[in-house]
């Protein structure tokens, strides 16, 4: 099962008896976990049939006895188990999962890794517990995740700010969570644009990678200088790291649209090469600015940059130098 179609059957009250949640993501690990710690059982049900643990403070065989156990005046008993991730032997959940009691709920929570599928106890729960992996989200999957979140939570977000927000917040699901959660909070029914991000965010409008991208882009030589030396000058706040990693995935958006131009419309351009279709405009006339040949050479820089800023060739080269020759080289192109 996916996590939407989880959340629907929690919802619905629908639960099983074994639930074992691994993988690199947290958030959607955490959101299942509360749902299971808060919603299942009410506040009275909970003192009695509630057990909460971490994986360092119990093994897989302490668990057979507590979850064989019968809920007093309630439907259900919930059994959390925490970061369990550094369990060895697995092997003393096979008779729990084989011979499930019904009324109780057992979750397992095992971050940061994925559990061996190969595995006797593996296979076994992906064949009879309810088993889910939670993976990282992609970048190009982030605009659409914060627009789906939104839409949630009745906001009408501007393509530009939800844009901004994935820029500068990136895949940070827990972060990105609570800068709308924010934003519900003041937006009172309007539309929110980036002034009202930069306002109740702090990120600012006229200084992040999304309008260094467009400068550059367009050609537009004096304001993607002016907010290359912006950049230079505040290092805590626009390091060269994820500066350059944000230019390498535009250029590579921009290959992937040279690929895909002639072969379909506009909106599965968008699609493919990972963007809001309000924005293949701008990926329309920076294309022309940057033909393939042109795009290779910038891929080159960008390559050169990493290693410098890894201190092979150029060990001397600092946070300003290097995000001014990036920024220049790319321009001179």
């Amino acid at each position: 099962m996916n996590y939407n179609e989880l959340i629907t059957s929690f919802r619905r009250r629908e639960f099983a008896p074994f639930y074992f949640f691994d993988g690199e993501e947290p958030y959607f690990i955490d959101k299942l976990t509360d749902f299971l710690q808060n919603q299942v059982l009410n506040e009275a049900e909970r003192e009695f049939n509630q057990s909460i643990f971490y994986g360092r403070d119990i093994s897989p065989g302490d668990l057979i006895p507590l979850v064989k156990r019968f809920p007093m005046m309630s439907e259900y008993q919930v059994v959390i188990v925490k970061e369990a991730q550094n369990w060895k032997d697995l092997s003393a959940l096979e008779s729990i999962i084989e011979q499930p009691v019904q009324s109780t709920i057992l979750a397992i929570t095992y971050k940061g890794k994925k559990l061996d599928g190969r595995s006797s106890i593996g296979k076994l729960l992906k064949k009879k517990a309810v088993y889910f992996n939670s993976t990282k989200i992609r970048d190009n999957e982030i605009s659409r995740w914060i627009s789906d979140q939104a839409k949630a939570l009745k906001l009408e977000l501007e393509p530009r700010a939800s844009v901004l927000l994935a820029e500068h917040i990136g895949a940070d699901l827990n972060s990105l969570e609570k800068a709308l959660d924010r934003l519900q909070l003041v937006s009172e029914g309007q539309p929110i644009g980036v002034d009202m991000i930069q306002e109740q965010i702090g990120i600012s409008k006229d200084f992040n990678i999304f309008e260094l991208q467009k400068a550059i882009g367009s050609k537009n030589y004096s304001r993607a200088i002016y907010i290359s030396n912006y950049f230079a000058n505040n290092e805590k706040d626009h390091h060269i790291i994820p500066i350059t990693y944000g230019l390498c995935r535009y250029f590579t958006q921009l290959i992937k649209y040279h690929r895909a131009k002639n072969t379909t419309d506009a909106k599965n351009i968008a699609r493919i090469i990972g963007i809001n279709p309000y924005f293949i405009g701008d990926y329309q006339r920076a294309a022309l600015n940057y033909p393939k040949n042109k795009l290779m050479q910038i891929m080159e820089i960008l390559h050169d940059i990493d290693l410098k800023i890894k201190g092979l060739g150029n060990s001397s080269a600092k946070h300003k130098e290097l995000m001014n020759e990036m920024v220049a080289r790319i321009l001179r192109v």
